[in-house]
């Protein structure tokens, strides 16, 4: 069964062209987010686009994507289940859609998480993508590791944090983890930069940290991304409409457009430079 399975994971892989997953050390540094803009992202630079929840215990995506309560579709051709289509070029798989309500448990070992995580692409029919965007739960535990081995490959992770000292101490650790597991590192998007006031427009910085720089600087990173404070995302994220398109003129969502396309520069120049 398991060599059955193997070779299904391959299958699905090999319609996956590129594969990046997005990391946080804490949890609530805005990482799911981060994950569906650059999905939808991605989608409006044209690009085919799967995105793939693995945070078993507490999947945000479905809320993001407003596919709460929709069911998992099934596949017209092959029969098997499939993600479910929210745009043209953008598919969603998430636990969420395959639990009875929204507030229902799940209380696994890692086991049983590495299981469904190796189903996602061993039973579920998948398009031709050109990329697969991963929303890993914070730390550097089973479903990070999971997914990262049954890729077998990432072209890179995105690390999302917060200014405050603290969040900077556990990115270390997603660092290290993801150096330990020889996965490029495409970059950090700093969230919850500061807070502009919407009337006279003076920036307060709320979180308060001098580490982030220090760090960016002690292992060579590049920073795709600082956003601000903007009321707007908890907004879209609340109703399920992707920031990055329905305030596509507030600045974070042109700085996560241009994160985007940065991420797209370093992971298709990078595939090129391979292939010569």
């Amino acid at each position: 069964m398991d060599e059955k399975n193997d070779l299904q994971i391959d299958a699905t892989l090999a319609k996956i062209k590129h594969r990046i997953i997005v990391l946080s050390g804490k949890g609530g540094v805005g990482k799911s987010f981060i994950a569906t803009n650059l999905a939808y992202g991605l989608a409006l630079q044209g690009k085919k686009v799967g995105l793939l929840d693995v945070d078993i215990h507490g999947p945000s995506i479905a809320k993001f994507t407003n596919v709460e309560g929709v069911p998992i579709q099934v596949h017209p051709i092959s029969g098997k289940p499939a993600p479910i289509k929210v745009l043209s070029n953008l598919w969603v798989l998430t636990i969420a859609s395959m639990l009875s309500s929204d507030s229902s448990a799940v209380i696994w070992r890692g086991p049983l998480k590495t299981a469904l995580i190796r189903q996602f692409f061993s039973d579920f029919d998948w398009d031709e993508l050109d990329y697969l965007v991963v929303d890993c739960p914070p730390g550097t535990g089973d479903e990070p590791l999971s997914i990262i081995q049954t890729l077998k490959w990432v072209d890179g992770a995105v690390i999302v944090t917060t200014p405050q000292d603290m969040a900077i101490l556990d990115v270390k650790k997603s660092i290290d983890f993801i150096q330990k597991l020889n996965v490029p590192i495409l970059g950090i998007v700093e969230n919850m930069k500061f807070f502009r006031c919407p009337h006279c427009h003076k920036i307060t910085t709320i979180f308060q940290g001098n580490q982030l720089e220090k760090m960016i600087f002690e292992y060579s990173l590049d920073l795709l991304a600082e956003l601000e404070i903007d009321p707007a995302i908890a907004t879209s994220a609340d109703q399920g409409k992707p920031y990055i398109y329905f305030n596509n003129k507030q600045p974070s969502a042109k700085a996560l457009m241009e994160a985007t396309l940065k991420i797209i520069e370093k992971v298709e120049r990078s595939k090129e430079s391979a292939h010569k």
